[in-house]
């Protein structure tokens, strides 16, 4: 009988690779491999992209961060776990990045043709005409200009290539001394649709709304607050057909970033006292926060809360900002008490995510920890953990 009879050696046999078959773009998705094998051998492996697009992110042994990035098309990719203990197994996963979301697709400038029929003035021919959609959300764009509407006006964007105006007024605003009221409306005012449209992936637009315009004035002479009034209404049907255009060069990604955003705050925080049950909070504000920049690819993202040096961002050109795991010096706040910030629990790989886009619109979410203690008070120590958001959009000054 040979001398290891009977001995199990050491072997990898294959390497398996799971996560989600399908993402959607801008999205983190982790996958983990296992080693299979016998005997005594290393779980590591090295992760490889072999085709597709995307990155990979906060690699351990055994798991991956997947990042999407922006796709006008759903993309296949295939990634690969290389046994480290046998790099001739080697474990293979493809999966799906969805498309963006039809706001995202159909966002830009647009250059054609609007016609404009009313009852009032005989209609004249169409016109070139520049419109541009910002986006808003996943599924809805801001179109402007439009007449009366400064800020412009949404629109709502279906992923089966139709558009909806919903029903919108402007702010009431003077005239002239006789007509101390006029206001603008998407729609008659009876209908329930008061515009609609269509959109392609080659770029192509079509739009049709209707504009109600309103003035209320007295009579010349008579300017007693008493006086009679009448209201006029112009009803007015704007038709565009156009195309997307090549978008113009930004700034530098850095350059572009570094400002000013508003938008809305949330957190969801959970209290841990050492000798009291648990409570729960949560709180949603609107608030302003700045984007200093700290590094050739690093903000200080600034004017949340507790963070007074600023929680760093690494960004990507992908259009995507990961919050690397922080901790903060310890900070007095009363005699005897002290107060210890972290950005990330202890087992935090990626503490933080978020996205950017062309239209200067940011999300962040991140997860935080506070340990609190005071000495000189028997048991007031405490930890809370949170849960942060933060969506907004660039001021434009």
């Amino acid at each position: 009988m040979p001398p290891d009879a009977g001995v199990v050696q050491d072997a990898v046999t294959g390497v398996s690779v799971t996560g989600a078959d399908r993402i959607a773009s801008k999205v983190w998705t982790v996958l983990t491999a296992v080693v299979e094998g016998t005997g005594t051998f290393s779980p590591d492996v090295t992760w490889i992209i072999t085709s597709g697009v995307g990155r990979l992110s906060t690699v351990t042994g055994t798991s991956v961060t997947y990042v999407a990035p922006f796709v006008r098309e759903d993309a296949a990719v295939t990634v690969q776990a290389v046994s480290q203990a046998n790099p001739s197994k080697v474990g293979v996963f493809t999966f799906t990045v969805s498309r963006a979301p039809a706001a995202r697709l159909m966002a830009g400038t647009h250059e054609g043709l609007l016609s404009v029929t009313s009852s009032s003035q005989p209609a004249p021919s169409p016109q070139a005409q520049k419109y541009t959609l910002a986006v808003v959300s996943d599924t809805q764009v801001l179109l402007t200009p439009v007449p009366g509407f400064p800020k412009g006006i949404l629109v709502d964007v279906k992923e089966d290539g139709t558009l909806a105006f919903p029903p919108q007024e402007s702010a009431i605003t003077l005239y002239d001394k006789y007509c101390q009221q006029q206001q603008y409306f998407i729609g008659d005012g009876s209908s329930s649709a008061p515009g609609t449209g269509t959109w392609d992936d080659q770029g192509n637009l079509s739009l049709t709304w209707i504009l109600r315009y309103e003035r209320v004035c007295t009579i010349p002479g008579t300017q007693d607050p008493g006086a009679p009034r009448y209201r006029s209404t112009t009803l007015s049907t704007h038709v565009f057909t156009g195309f997307r255009q090549q978008a113009e060069p930004r700034a530098p990604t850095m350059a572009f970033l570094a400002d000013r955003f508003t938008g809305t705050y949330s957190f969801s925080e959970e209290k841990t006292p050492a000798h009291h049950p648990p409570s729960t909070q949560t709180q949603t504000q609107p608030v302003n926060i700045q984007l200093q920049q700290a590094g050739d690819t690093r903000f200080l993202f600034r004017q949340v809360y507790h963070y007074a040096e600023g929680i760093l961002v690494e960004v990507f050109e992908d259009g995507t900002f990961e919050l690397p795991p922080f901790t903060y010096p310890p900070v007095v706040e009363a005699q005897g008490c002290q107060r210890q910030f972290y950005v990330g629990e202890v087992d935090s790989r990626v503490p933080g995510t978020g996205t950017w886009d062309d239209w200067g619109n940011v999300t962040l979410e991140w997860v935080s920890r506070s340990d609190n203690a005071c000495v000189s008070y028997d048991g007031d120590e405490y930890v809370t953990r949170t849960t942060n958001t933060f969506e907004g959009k660039r001021l434009v000054w």
